[in-house]
C-alpha cells in the first residue's frame, strides 16, 4: 500500500475515531486490532444501544460501527441479536466480505485476514466478537447454535462441524 493510501486511511480513521469518541464511544486512535480478551479487560467504554446490549469496535476501516449499532437497538432475544450482528455487518460492509460473530467466552481459533473491522457486542453479560475480514480460517472450540456464533460469506463448513473456511469475494 503506498504511503498516501496509508495517510488517507489514517486520517479517515481519525475521523471515525473522533466522531465516534463523541458519541461516548471509545476507539483507539489507530487502526491496530486488539485481541478481544485485551478490548474487554482493557474496559473499552462501550455504547448504550438497549435490551441490555453494548457495542465497541476497536478496528472499523469501513466505518460500518454507527450502522450496526442503529440495528442492534431493537434485538429481543439472543438468538435474533447474534443474527442481526451478523446481517448487520454483513450488509453495512456492502456485502463484499466475510462476517463472523462469535460468543466469546466460548473457546475458539481464528486465522482471518484482511481485517476490515472488529468490535465486540455484549447482549445480556455475554460479549461477542464481531469480525469483517476478507478470508481464512475459523474454528469454534464450544457449543454451536445462533446464540453462540453466526457467519455469512463464502464459506464451506465440512460435517457441518465447528471448523469454517472462508475464501475471499471475487
Amino acid at each position: 500500500m503506498s504511503t498516501k493510501n496509508l495517510v488517507k486511511k489514517g486520517l479517515a480513521t481519525a475521523a471515525l475515531c473522533a466522531a465516534l469518541t463523541a458519541t461516548g464511544a471509545a476507539f483507539p486512535a489507530t487502526a491496530m486490532a486488539a485481541p478481544a480478551a485485551a478490548a474487554a479487560a482493557a474496559g473499552d467504554s462501550p455504547v448504550s444501544v438497549g435490551a441490555n446490549a453494548n457495542l465497541n469496535f476497536n478496528v472499523d476501516v469501513l466505518g460500518i460501527a454507527n450502522k450496526i449499532e442503529a440495528s442492534i437497538k431493537t434485538a429481543q432475544n439472543r438468538e435474533g441479536f447474534v443474527k442481526n450482528l451478523m446481517e448487520s455487518a454483513f450488509y453495512a460492509s456492502g456485502q463484499r466480505y466475510n462476517v463472523m460473530v462469535h460468543n466469546l467466552s466460548q473457546g475458539y481459533e481464528e486465522h482471518l485476514n484482511g481485517v476490515q473491522a472488529y468490535g465486540s457486542a455484549t447482549y445480556d453479560g455475554v460479549v461477542y466478537g464481531i469480525w469483517v475480514f476478507e478470508d481464512g480460517e475459523f474454528t469454534n472450540k464450544g457449543d454451536g447454535g445462533y446464540i453462540n456464533w453466526a457467519f455469512k460469506g463464502l464459506w464451506e463448513r465440512p460435517n457441518n462441524g465447528g471448523y469454517v473456511k472462508f475464501f475471499r469475494a471475487a
